[in-house]
């Protein structure tokens, strides 16, 4: 079978708009003529490039590949980036994020191909073998995904329709079609590692085994469904040691995390960072962190940075565990979550409903409960806190610190810093939805303004 009889999925069919990937090159090339043959598909494509700004003949690519565009009567997008000194990891993340915040910011029902191929996929993970990875980094490239983590509405569903098709097809097909492309001289330089592994190396092992390729993408295939059983167990393992269900937080029993077997709780490590949170983390690192989680009697003084998957910035996961160590919960927070800064001030009329940046107020009237309406119309504030704070809630006999009453009421740690303070006056008046101090408390026959307080990690 001919190149030009691929049959791409069915249900490309279903999107408005097909964006193609396009550097001008000869795969991306072979990628956007072959749609353009596709009746059904002509009158949706978009050409999209990013120009990196790296070769001297980047500007000249930009424009080779709008003409080709042009000649193919399909759109053509392009966009100019700063990719001097980035890795090749970082521009395809740099990429992607244009494809989604430009080209499809204003689409709702939109696909992004890729000319990924066979070749591509057998020196990925050779590449990955050679650096060490793990059984999850053989799946090597997929052929379907997102253009960054799939909980991101701005996201883009990505395809990559020729991973089955080799190299030397796309240049047949180049050929007896008479296409022109580009050509990117970095892609000679054998400094960078994939290019060595691509021009080098790999040719060399094909002249003692010629089908070197296929049996990585075997290896590929095995690494696929064993990853598939893994991730399953990993699904079990969770749902025993998981807490508070149904919760956005990722909260886990530390006993019964601990009395996994050494490999199932790895793995259930792994999911949890890579699958759950959206986080990079290698096996050896993930090594790491489970040894700290077994071994430490300190765990809520560490921080765990990680990347986020399909992104530039960095976050700190942070683990923290319960009063009682060997009975605690673990919580996967990432930084991003954040706290309540005590420099932080919001006026509140105490009867709307108020969004915070750790969550939502609002308010009911409730008999007997809550804060004596008889402050509604003075000076009362949304806090953070600092620390050292002290509160009398109604119907105890002493004030104590609040670290103190959180103690006492096992709030969790990741908690405490994100609760609303609300200070009528200079004074402290209300906790969240947990207490509200004695002089501020309605009378029992009165008519009082009840709190309801939600953090948004729980939704």
């Amino acid at each position: 079978m001919g190149l030009e009889e691929i049959s791409f999925d069915e249900s490309i069919e279903g999107f408005d708009r097909i964006g193609v990937a396009y550097s001008g090159g000869l795969d991306s090339t072979v990628l956007l003529h072959l749609l353009t043959q596709k009746k059904e598909f002509k009158d949706k494509i978009d050409a999209i490039h990013v120009n990196h700004s790296i070769s001297p003949d980047s500007d000249k690519w930009e424009d080779f590949c709008r003409e080709n565009a042009k000649q193919l009567d399909v759109d053509f997008f392009s966009y100019k980036v700063d990719g001097k000194n980035l890795s090749e990891a970082d521009l395809r993340i740099l990429r992607y994020k244009k494809f989604k915040e430009e080209w499809a910011r204003y689409l709702n029902n939109n696909i992004l191909l890729t000319a990924h191929h066979a070749d591509d996929q057998a020196e990925t993970i050779f590449f990955r073998f050679m650096r060490g990875t793990g059984l999850n980094g053989l799946k090597g490239i997929p052929a379907w995904g997102y253009t960054g983590r799939s909980d991101d509405e701005s996201n883009v569903v990505l395809h990559r329709p020729l991973l089955n098709v080799y190299k030397k097809e796309l240049y047949e097909y180049a050929r007896n079609n008479k296409l022109k492309w580009v050509e990117d001289e970095s892609n000679k330089d054998i400094n960078i590692s994939r290019n060595f592994i691509r021009n080098k190396l790999l040719p060399k092992i094909k002249e003692e085994w010629p089908y070197v390729e296929k049996s990585i993408l075997h290896l590929s295939s095995d690494a696929i469904r064993s990853n598939k059983i893994l991730q399953s167990v990993a699904k079990e393992d969770m749902e025993k040691i998981r807490c508070h269900k149904g919760s956005n937080l990722k909260f886990f029993n530390l006993r019964k995390f601990r009395a996994l077997s050494a490999e199932r709780a790895q793995n259930l490590l792994y999911y949890i960072i890579n699958v759950e949170c959206g986080l990079v983390g290698n096996s050896s690192y993930l090594k790491e962190v489970y040894r700290t989680l077994i071994h430490s009697n300190n765990l809520d003084k560490i921080d765990f940075p990680f990347r986020l998957k399909d992104d530039l910035s960095l976050m700190k996961l942070k683990v923290w565990t319960g009063p009682d160590l060997t009975d605690g919960d673990i919580f996967f927070i990432n930084d991003t979550a954040g706290i309540l800064k005590y420099s932080y001030a919001l006026a509140w009329d105490l009867s709307s409903k108020v969004e915070i940046p750790t969550g939502f107020l609002d308010v009911e009237i409730v008999k007997g409960e809550g804060i004596d309406k008889i402050y509604v119309g003075q000076q009362i504030n949304i806090k953070g806190r600092l620390g050292g704070e002290r509160c009398k809630p109604f119907g105890r006999h002493k004030s104590q610190k609040l670290k103190k009453l959180f103690q006492e009421y096992e709030i969790p740690v990741w908690q405490r810093n994100r609760l609303p303070l609300i200070y009528i006056g200079e004074k402290l008046a209300a906790v969240g939805d947990l207490w509200v101090c004695d002089e501020f408390h309605t009378k029992p026959n009165k008519q009082g303004i009840s709190i309801n307080w939600t953090d948004n990690l729980t939704v």
